[in-house]
């Protein structure tokens, strides 16, 4: 093998584990072998690294723009593809795999093999040291593939060949009907003493004649098709000779549909908005999966003014929280907001979304009334806020400090009866509601809640307006 070719190992595709499985230990054991055999390896963090910044979701096929990428990006000379086709351990273990060998600089595959080998085709005297797994198995299958390796990889470059694909730019590879798509195509070299035409084919139909734009890059562009769906484009190159080569250059996807979003905001319903105390979690969520390429999260008040905007060329992040300040940092004023967010995904189709919210930081309006009944007093505490109490406690007090008697809850309206007192009693009341809005008060003299009136129903003005 030639030391300087470069090799860049794809991860192993695992079709015994479903439609997207992965075989990393079979990856690490291809590369141990490759890097003995003296091939340069691209390092697996940077192949993953690639795969996600192209988004690249299937395993076992490279298309041309993504083989040319590679090597753009990864210097790799090489590409290894695989894929296990066969892996089960019972009644006999059995293990079979396949792999593509694709040169970079023009796309091609200039190698495969398959193999294939279970645990009856290997039988040792006295059956010393014979497979009895997969794991066992692999090792031999590699090996057997490995010997069919072709010598002197990268020097062996087919000569009758016509051209060589040197770069390949289809734009947005997402694109909405009816905008306009371009595609450049530079050929490294051309072996014939005549330029041959170039045309492009998409998805089978009508050819679509290249113009040369100087030396040998090659463009043309034609409007996005109005249906949506998957479109593959091919090169063809034909000469006055009549030879014609052709070649798979990608393709493009036509979305007409925005993404469908929607936000899950989990808080206190009150009257069609969200409450929170001190911050609020907002998850956007895609019904459809869908690849954003920007997005905009922004809070208006309610004379529709925006007091925060943030907006990103990103996907989207999984959460945002708002903690009831402006851009500024800020406190917000208690009331209600709107929350909006809209994405755009590859192809610029946009979704809005917008949910209310509102801020309440006062604490719980609480109303306490006392009336005498016979020889008891009687306390009625009733809630006349909106948001929910999810806790109260009551507490009497002598002019010493001595508990007379307390009380607690988590709902109101409530009533408490103590005996009438001969003397002041003090009253101290806490509640908490479900945003966690304290309210602490304290009553010198329980006396002065009687109401004034028997059967009035207003408390007195020195309770509400201490409130």
């Amino acid at each position: 093998m030639a030391g300087a070719e470069k090799i860049a190992v794809f991860p192993v595709e695992d079709l015994s584990q479903g439609p997207n499985g992965v075989n990393f230990v079979l990856t690490e054991y291809l590369e141990k072998n490759l890097e003995e055999q003296g091939l340069e390896l691209v390092s697996q963090k940077a192949v993953i690294s690639f795969m996600a910044r192209n988004r690249i979701r299937w395993l076992g096929f490279l298309n041309t723009y993504y083989i040319l990428q590679a090597r753009k990006e990864l210097g790799a000379d090489l590409i290894l593809l695989g894929t296990v086709t066969q892996r089960i351990e019972k009644p006999t273990a059995a293990f079979g795999m396949v792999l593509y060998l694709i040169r970079t600089d023009d796309a091609r595959t200039i190698w495969s093999d398959a193999g294939a080998l279970s645990c009856n085709d290997v039988r040792h005297l006295f059956a010393v040291a014979e497979p009895e797994s997969t794991k066992d198995l692999m090792p031999v299958v590699v090996k057997n593939m490995m010997a069919n390796w072709p010598e002197n990889i990268g020097l062996n470059r087919d000569r009758n060949a016509v051209f060589e694909i040197a770069d390949v730019d289809l734009g947005r590879q997402h694109v909405s009907p009816g905008e306009k798509i371009t595609c450049r195509v530079r050929l490294r070299q051309i072996m014939d003493e005549h330029n041959p035409e170039v045309s492009l084919k998409i998805q089978s139909k009508d050819l679509l004649r290249m113009r040369r734009k100087g030396g040998n890059v090659y463009e043309a562009s034609w409007p996005a098709p109005a249906k949506e769906g998957l479109y593959p484009v091919s090169i063809i190159l034909k000469w006055p000779s009549d030879k014609e080569r052709i070649a798979f250059l990608g393709t493009y996807h036509v979305d007409n549909r925005p993404p469908v979003l929607t936000l899950g905001i989990r808080g206190v319903r009150l009257q069609g908005a969200v409450a929170f105390r001190d911050r609020i979690f907002i998850v956007p969520r895609l019904l459809e999966r869908e690849l954003i390429s920007r997005w905009d999260f922004s809070i208006e008040n309610e004379e529709g003014q925006v007091i925060l905007h943030q907006g990103k060329q990103d996907k989207l992040p999984p959460r945002f929280i708002w903690k009831g300040q402006c851009g500024d940092g800020s406190a917000v004023a208690d009331g209600r907001y709107q929350i909006t967010l809209k994405v755009w995904d590859h192809a610029q189709n946009i979704a809005t979304v917008s949910e209310k919210v509102a801020v309440v930081r006062n604490p719980p309006d609480m109303i306490l009334e006392a009336r005498k009944h016979k020889q008891e007093l009687v306390l009625d505490i009733r809630h006349k806020g909106a948001i929910p109490i999810a806790f109260w406690h009551l507490e009497m007090l002598t002019d010493d400090g001595d508990l007379i008697k307390t009380v607690e809850g988590e709902a109101l309206t409530a009533k408490v009866d103590v005996t009438v007192p001969e003397t002041a009693v003090e009253c101290i009341v806490t509640a908490r509601d479900i945003l966690g809005n304290h309210m602490h008060k304290e009553i010198k003299d329980i006396n002065s809640l009687i109401r004034q009136v028997e059967g009035e129903d207003k408390p007195l003005d020195t309770w509400t307006a201490e409130f």
